[in-house]
């Protein structure tokens, strides 16, 4: 089993690396729902159950916030208190290891990224989550999981720096030069 939560964490790593540059939300969200599905069943196939039960609970909370982005509607602050409730829920049914609770600390972290319209606030939570799921890889020996988060915990590091510090650069250097000319 623990060779098939590898490659869940492997085929996890690679679709996982197109999200951070993808500028469609609903690109985005499609690549978070199949992560979350396949980094749940690496979880469950290594006997990590707060943490599978917390992944496959964020690919149903993806899938409504698709819904509701498809509709171009933002998402409603009850029903992200009902995710949040939903990962609590979970995180006392599931809660076996201390370090459970570092599984629903990155949950609820996620309930904050997916009420992001802007996918540069989003990838900037996605950060502070793959460090939460990175401590909790960690003490929980989900190796694969931790390799996967590693790797887009950098991806997603990389994208903020190109996508919204170099760019905000260039566009500043552009709108000096631009006002030169004049």
């Amino acid at each position: 089993m623990e060779l098939l939560s590898y490659i869940a964490s492997i085929i996890t790593t690679l679709l996982g690396l197109c999200e951070p540059f993808s500028k469609k939300r609903k690109t985005v969200l499609t690549l978070n729902f199949l992560g979350n599905v396949l980094v749940g069943t690496s979880y469950l196939l290594i006997s990590r159950f707060s943490g599978a039960a917390i992944c496959f609970a964020a690919a149903i909370q993806v899938l409504i916030n698709y819904c509701f982005d498809a509709k171009g509607k933002k998402l409603p602050v009850p029903l992200m208190i009902v995710h949040a409730a939903v990962f609590l829920t979970i995180n006392l049914i599931t809660f076996s290891a201390w370090y459970d609770a570092i599984a629903l600390a990155a949950a609820l972290m996620f309930v904050l990224s997916m009420a992001q319209h802007s996918t540069k606030y989003y990838r900037m939570l996605y950060v502070a989550n793959s460090m939460l799921w990175i401590v909790y890889d960690t003490l929980a020996k989900a190796y694969g999981n931790l390799f996967t988060h590693v790797v887009l915990f950098v991806a997603i590091t990389v994208a903020i720096y190109v996508r919204d510090v170099r760019m905000k650069k260039e566009s500043k250097t552009t709108l000096t030069l631009h006002h030169k000319k004049f």
